[in-house]
């Protein structure tokens, strides 16, 4: 069992070096990126080796990331600090100044919609996603686990989405496309039950 854990860390160890210098690159290395990825690949199948399919993978992830973390870290120990520039005093624009409530309200609207409308429409989608699981046959655990895992990523992503796109006519076109997709496999899905 120690040797596949020494394997499963040197592979992660690998993998994350691999990613690192793909990353540092000008051009990116297409190489360099899938020998990173089937390192961790292969980190992570040598974990399995060590606690069984269900807890090996999880222990896998683990290593790989506190590797990862560990080597963020030290690239920050070692990176120069930079020297702060000095920022020029904003001036008020030629039009007026905005009131503050309106500004508040714009904020507040902002946060409300990244909070309610990520998390309705992320809701939708990982529903429609463990339903569509389930009518393919999918092992119910499985089937749970995965919707779990995908449920923050897609509101996390929906989030980031809305609060830094600028064009409004993309974001209304994203939601209303993710709920109607939702929408039909739900309807689809429900029918096959």
């Amino acid at each position: 069992m120690l040797i596949w854990q020494l394997l499963g860390l040197g592979l992660a160890t690998g993998g994350v070096g691999a990613l690192y210098l793909a990353w540092r690159r000008k051009v990116r290395s297409w190489p360099l990126v899938v020998i990173g990825w089937v390192l961790v690949l292969g980190s992570i199948v040598s974990w399995s080796q060590t606690s069984g399919v269900d807890k090996g993978p999880a222990l896998g992830i683990v290593a790989v990331v506190l590797i990862a973390m560990i080597a963020v870290i030290g690239s920050a120990m070692n990176a120069p600090v930079k020297k702060r520039r000095t920022v020029a005093p904003r001036r008020p624009s030629p039009g007026g100044q905005a009131s503050v409530w309106h500004e508040g309200l714009s904020l507040t609207g902002s946060v409300l919609a990244i909070v309610f409308v990520g998390l309705i429409a992320a809701i939708a989608s990982c529903t429609a996603l463990f339903m569509v699981g389930r009518t393919a046959g999918m092992e119910h655990t499985a089937n749970l686990t995965l919707t779990m895992f995908a449920f923050p990523m897609v509101w996390a992503g929906l989030a980031t989405f809305i609060g830094y796109s600028s064009n409004a006519v993309s974001k209304v076109l994203v939601l209303m496309g993710l709920a109607a997709i939702s929408t039909v496999l739900l309807v689809v899905t429900m029918q096959g039950t």
